[in-house]
């Protein structure tokens, strides 16, 4: 239960100015992952096991261009991403072919620009990251409160999320990492009657991670078609241009070449 007004201050401010009394309710954690299933499309939670598409980056021409041994190269990039049960960590990486082996400088920064988009391609729900604590949710005039208290072996020490209750997006969540909180942040476009992510920036204490997505249907599931990545500065300034990933030739469930994972 979220902490209360006591009653005799309470009761001063009704005879005063008839203000109301807003007392917030328990949510059944079971109901509230439901709601939450139902309202948002995360592939990954709605039968994607697999997944693969050609990429590509806003940097990359920039890079390979400082390298005249690379030039005229078939460099080319693929997006994998794998889960074969419900059970398993999802794994998702970009593969860069076509690179001169003599070329490391060069193949080091690419797998670097593109390493670092890997995990959000493919976004998880980040109401699973609730599961990984001792949770509990209350709901006061329409907005959902989740506090996660640590629950060995998860590495989270606490959590406290905001969800609307109109609409069953997932506002904000501040996550308690032991040594630095980490701070997330969503906005929502409507994706054939369910919500996906539109922006998605994360705070640490250092940086902030500016996410934006664009997407395409492919079967019965959103995958992005761009992605933007900014690096920004704590006062929210870019540390460096942002990188605009593509993807095109999306295939779903589709038998991942063996070696890739």
């Amino acid at each position: 239960m979220t902490k209360r007004t006591p009653v005799a201050a309470a009761l001063m401010a009704v005879l005063l100015g008839g203000a109301s009394l807003a007392l917030a309710e328990d949510v059944q954690t079971t109901k509230l992952y439901k709601d939450l299933a139902d309202k948002n499309h995360y592939p990954v939670a709605e039968g994607l096991t697999s997944a693969q598409a050609d990429a590509k980056c806003s940097l990359m021409e920039q890079l390979v261009g400082a390298f005249p041994d690379a030039a005229g190269k078939p460099i080319a990039v693929k997006y994998y991403w794998h889960r074969p049960s419900p059970e398993a960590m999802p794994a998702a990486k970009f593969i860069i072919s076509g690179i001169p082996e003599n070329l490391t400088d060069l193949s080091n920064r690419l797998n670097t620009v593109f390493g670092r988009a890997a995990d959000f391609v493919v976004a998880a729900p980040i109401y699973w990251t609730f599961e990984q604590t001792a949770v509990s949710a209350s709901n006061a005039e329409g907005k959902i409160t989740v506090n996660g208290a640590h629950k060995d072996p998860s590495p989270i020490k606490g959590l406290v999320a905001e969800i609307d209750g109109s609409t069953m997006q997932v506002k904000s969540m501040t996550l308690d990492a032991g040594q630095a909180k980490i701070d997330f942040a969503m906005t929502y476009k409507d994706l054939g009657g369910k919500w996906g992510l539109e922006s998605y920036t994360i705070t640490y204490p250092q940086y902030k991670q500016a996410l934006s997505f664009e997407y395409g249907q492919v079967e019965a599931f959103w995958l992005p078609t761009k992605l933007t990545l900014e690096l920004q500065g704590p006062d929210g300034k870019p540390l460096e241009p942002a990188s605009v990933y593509e993807f095109t030739n999306w295939q779903v469930n589709k038998e991942i070449p063996a070696g890739v994972f």
